[in-house]
């Protein structure tokens, strides 16, 4: 089992990028579909709502939503705001077929979905936008398309706009008790780094380094008023977030061995034998989960 922190052969990586899907899970998969749709949920509740309080709701009419999966938060945020004009897009057509049909089921006439990818130009005229939100982008953006994702923001947006990134540096792990917890989230570091997803400087670290790069990011693009807002998600056993996230992991973990196991680190074998592993760990009852993640809002300048 400790194979994975040695130095071994690694398969050639290099046709990763961009020939094959950057999201890390298959995205037409209707567990990952049912895993996202938990997952956001879950995410708002422990933010405290869509929107942070120090938005002036008043001056955001129009949305977009990137990544929006299978449009939970867009949906949510149409239902309450009809006031509002709500657009989502990711790379699923599946999960986008759902978001539709969901929003066709609630009577909802302010919120659209499209096919796009985050990782490309985004296809908007200048300034359609009063709001730019992003969550967990890191389950599929390459580090090199990070700064000109953000200036695609910021071309889309209006002047004194606003964009909020959310994104953590270890998805849905953090800090537990679970050993096997931890060794699977060094093979996922390592893989992250070795495809090009880490801005992690050593291949054998512990984190992805993608969310003390975003302010920084904001700031070169032009962007003003940059406020950092950190959360925490804990998921020990007999707290709120205790069922949802050790869900989450074990769902995301079994879809995640296909990618994880390519890169030659771990064999498919040894990442079976610490699923296992987790499953028990989790269901112990003295075991205990942090998983922080973090929002930075900007403006762009009028």
């Amino acid at each position: 089992m400790r194979s994975f922190l040695r130095k071994r052969e690694v398969k050639d990586m290099a046709g990763i990028h961009p020939q094959e899907n950057s999201y890390v899970i298959d995205k037409e998969s209707a567990t990952e579909m049912a895993r996202l749709i938990d997952l956001d949920v879950m995410i708002t509740r422990a933010m405290g709502g869509h929107f942070p309080p120090e938005i002036d709701l008043s001056k955001i009419h129009s949305i977009l939503d990137v990544g929006c999966g299978p449009g939970g938060w867009a949906t949510e945020v149409a239902f309450a705001h009809r006031d509002k004009q709500i657009v989502g897009v990711d790379i699923s057509h599946a999960m986008l077929q759902y978001a539709r049909e969901h929003a066709r089921i609630q009577g909802l006439r302010n919120v659209a979905f499209r096919v796009m990818d985050a990782t490309e130009k985004l296809d908007f005229p200048d300034e359609s936008f009063d709001m730019v939100n992003a969550r967990f982008m890191v389950s599929f953006m390459w580090k090199g398309a990070w700064t000109q994702f953000i200036q695609e923001c910021k071309r889309i947006t209006r002047p004194g706009g606003i964009i909020r990134l959310t994104d953590t540096d270890v998805p849905g792990v953090g800090s537990t008790n679970s050993a096997a917890l931890d060794k699977l989230s060094v093979i996922m570091t390592r893989v992250y780094f070795i495809t090009g997803r880490s801005f992690c400087q050593d291949e054998f670290g512990n984190h992805f380094g993608l969310t003390p790069m975003l302010s920084g990011f904001l700031k070169e693009a032009g962007y003003t008023n940059i406020r950092e807002t950190p959360f925490m998600l804990n998921y020990s056993v007999g707290k709120p977030g205790y069922l949802g996230n050790t869900r989450n992991l074990e769902i995301a973990f079994l879809l995640l061995q296909q990618f994880l196991s390519k890169p030659g680190i771990a064999t498919k074998e040894e990442i079976e034998q610490l699923n296992q592993q987790i499953q028990i760990d989790m269901r112990n009852k003295d075991f205990r989960g942090i998983w922080p993640f973090m929002s930075v809002i900007a403006q762009k300048p009028t």
